[in-house]
């Protein structure tokens, strides 16, 4: 017995490990889904067992359980289970890995997490120079992919099999201003104690930040831009951050000055361009407002779009795989109530960071690894959303379970710095007239907090 409780401690804190090594069989459609449906229950049998709890607490339990109710309601009025399932398991998955995420990162340590985060965008960096046709100036990239030993590239889940520029760039909007974070916020650290781990962390940045200039997404780089730009300001004073937006403003007019001849009304630069998402959204408004309750199943807009609400300026052969903004999305796929769910979802990471972030000021913390990983955090959800209003991840979708990624990070530092009553060092002389008795302090008004929440 005690070998089976060993055994169940293991896997009860290397839960989000084993998931990420079960994302294969997720990814390939001729993967075998079903594993996942069982290792979900078998996690929350190993968690009861060990903690006494099937879910951990969090603050954002109501709204994954309202998300979770629509999505049940969402499968019973499905029109075709081949559809909608892989989302659901999507979905899922990628909650599952945000409470697993949650727990080892409160009890153990968050920067093994924040690793993988920057190695998987790495990854899916590299993916992209290999599965994307890249166009003028950056055409001379192709010749990566020709120079491969295989004679095609088909990427699975993929129209074609080759990425899509849009969502490569979305994708990488979530991890690159976090790895600029980390690198400003503890590359000096890293400089003195690890230059090897530096050396990969600028690799990861610079590749990241290359592809997704590269990929020509308007609205990536644009997001991109404005994530980083959040992430800058945060360590900067707050004359130097007027400094900063009043340049960064001049700037972007100036652009939208010299290139409004050349973009035109395309402020996207797809073939879709804004015309074709105007069209796109006026129709899922249609269909919102037809299913304001259930929405039209998870993934089905890509079927109903064509044969309900049919497009004039774009051909039905066109696979639409969601609704180019992913509030739109979330309403389609769960109904309005899911929308409000998944909205808040959004609205709950932005008050744990804020609430992080002015804990972390009053215990003049701005150079601990905390303050870089929050900016860094601030910064990648920031741009998410600038990205998401113009196209979508769609929930449940292969790379979403970095959202939760996130997500998990999100709580788990805001609990670290507000509830743990871990003592923060202060790690530069300028601001080592801070005395140890402000710091006890604010260690034990963060430990009453912590009680006051449990009661």
């Amino acid at each position: 017995m005690s070998i089976m409780l060993k055994v169940t401690r293991q896997l009860h804190q290397w839960e989000w490990v084993i998931l990420l090594a079960l994302l294969p069989l997720f990814m390939f459609p001729e993967g075998y889904r079903g594993l996942v449906l069982v290792a979900i229950p078998l996690f929350w049998l190993c968690r009861k067992s060990v903690t006494g709890y099937f879910v951990p607490s969090s603050p954002y339990n109501t709204s994954i359980l309202v998300l979770l109710l629509m999505v049940a309601v969402s499968l019973a009025v499905s029109f075709d289970s081949a559809v909608h399932i892989p989302k659901v398991v999507g979905l899922l998955m990628g909650i599952e890995l945000f409470y697993a995420i949650t727990e080892f990162s409160s009890r153990q340590s968050l920067w093994p997490v924040v690793g993988v985060i920057c190695a998987a965008g790495t990854l899916i960096a590299l993916l992209g120079v290999v599965g994307m046709v890249w166009l003028p100036p950056f055409e001379r990239l192709n010749n990566v992919r020709q120079s491969l030993p295989l004679s095609t590239i088909n990427i699975p889940g993929t129209v074609g099999g080759l990425i899509n520029a849009n969502e490569l760039a979305g994708v990488l909007n979530w991890i690159g201003p976090l790895t600029v974070a980390c690198f400003i916020g503890i590359g000096r650290r890293l400089w003195r104690t690890n230059k090897p781990l530096l050396t990969l962390l600028l690799i990861a940045t610079a590749l990241i930040g290359l592809v997704l200039i590269a990929s020509l997404s308007r609205g990536g780089i644009l997001a991109y831009g404005i994530g980083v730009t959040v992430v800058i300001a945060a360590f900067l004073s707050p004359r130097w951050r007027l400094v900063l937006g009043i340049g960064l403003l001049t700037l972007l007019l100036a652009i939208v000055a010299y290139t409004r001849n050349s973009i035109g009304q395309d402020i996207v630069g797809d073939a879709l361009g804004l015309s074709g998402r105007l069209e796109i959204w006026s129709r899922a408004l249609l269909a919102i407002s037809d299913y304001p309750l259930t929405g039209v199943g998870i993934n089905g807009f890509r079927q109903v779009i064509h044969v309900l609400y049919p497009l004039f300026a774009i051909s039905s052969d066109i696979d639409l795989a969601h609704a180019h903004n992913h509030l739109l999305q979330a309403a389609l796929d769960v109904g309005l109530p899911g929308l409000v769910a998944y909205l808040s979802l959004w609205l709950i990471s932005a008050g744990l960071l804020w609430n992080t972030w002015r804990n972390l000021v009053k215990r003049h913390s701005q150079h601990h690894p905390y303050f870089a990983l929050v900016a860094g955090l601030c910064g990648s959800l920031a741009a998410g959303w600038i990205f998401g209003i113009f196209d979508a991840v769609a929930l449940g979708a292969r790379p979403a379970f970095l959202w939760w990624m996130l997500l998990g990070l999100t709580a788990s530092v805001h609990y670290t710095v507000v509830f743990s009553g871990e003592s923060l060092r202060i790690h530069r002389r300028s601001t080592s007239h801070v005395s140890s008795t402000d710091e006890t302090h604010a260690v034990q008004s963060s430990r009453s907090g912590y009680v006051s929440a449990e009661k």
